[in-house]
């Protein structure tokens, strides 16, 4: 009678081996470390290892995983399909499923009313015409600016010279000495002849009148003409009661002409340098530096010409 011999197949079972088996025994059969896959692949050497180990819990997500064993098995001469479906099979990694937030419909009651929202919207609104209004200096209160000009102080007549002995007042005032002259001669009652050998006094002389100064508002009337040389932001206002006669930003080139007449007259600017003042044609330094901000500057043409001394 023979004995049953059991294919070697039925006697031990033998499990196929896994991608991590099948990866590091190809690369060691090619004499590769990791090293020089990582290397060539530009995968991080932990994930090779955890590959070869069959870590999958110290790999990244599915997809990235999926992608290593792909080019892993592809730098070691495996078919990278046939990997890549085994490690699907045997990995317990799923794919990320993105959650979906349920989305309720919005309650009619929570939405605010059609009055909140106008009141909201008209507060918003006048909360910025505030803040421009403001910007734009018609809340500014600025003190009374200084005198533009200071009254020539007037010369004092000089005193008139005290009468001689025996000479009348009129007559000393009338006929003042003068250096050079002879002494006049005690002059006896009126209507006597003067004393033998006195000498006749000289007839008086009115003296000549001394020159007349300039008068201080010589420039009263002169057109005052403000250019701007860039976009420069002015006001002009009166200075009793402040208000705004011309404010609005000047262009390169745009002039603004002072009314004739109007010597009360200020001027506000951002950037007294970038403005050009003549005073009947003649041009005077600039009011200030490039970005320097002048507050009450009389626009008088007296007092223009006094800050250009």
């Amino acid at each position: 009678m023979e004995e049953y011999q059991a294919p070697l197949g039925d006697v031990f079972d033998v499990p196929a081996p896994s991608v991590g088996q099948r990866l590091r025994r190809a690369r060691t059969d090619k004499g590769y470390e990791l090293a020089d896959i990582a290397r060539d692949t530009r995968i991080p050497q932990r994930h090779l290892a955890a590959i070869e180990s069959d870590n999958h819990d110290g790999l990244p997500a599915l997809t990235y995983t999926i992608g290593f064993v792909r080019t892993f098995a592809r730098a070691v001469g495996l078919p990278e399909d046939e990997v890549a479906a085994q490690f699907k099979a045997e990995t317990t990694k799923t794919a990320h499923v993105p959650q979906t937030i349920p989305l309720e419909p919005v309650d009619e009651a929570r939405l605010p009313s059609r009055g909140v929202v106008a009141a909201s919207t008209a507060a918003v609104v006048a909360v910025i015409a505030g803040i421009w209004v403001w910007s734009a200096g018609v809340f500014e209160t600025t003190p009374p600016p200084p005198a533009a000009e200071t009254a020539a102080p007037v010369a004092s007549a000089p005193p008139a010279p005290e009468p001689a002995l025996g000479m009348s007042a009129e007559v000393a005032t009338e006929t003042p000495l003068v250096s050079g002259d002879a002494p006049v001669a005690a002059a006896g009652p009126a209507g006597a002849p003067p004393a033998t050998g006195a000498a006749v006094p000289p007839v008086p002389v009115a003296a000549a009148p001394l020159p007349a100064a300039p008068p201080v508002g010589a420039a009263t009337g002169a057109p005052v003409v403000i250019t701007a040389s860039e976009d420069v932001w002015i006001k002009v206002y009166d200075s009793a009661e402040r208000k705004t006669v011309k404010m609005g930003i000047l262009a390169p080139g745009e002039s603004y002409a002072v009314p004739a007449g109007r010597d009360d007259l200020l001027l506000w600017t951002g950037r007294a340098g970038a403005l050009r003042v003549t005073v009947g044609g003649r041009t005077l330094p600039a009011l200030g530096g490039p970005r320097e901000t002048v507050q009450d500057v009389s626009l008088s043409p007296t007092a223009l010409l006094a800050r250009a001394r």
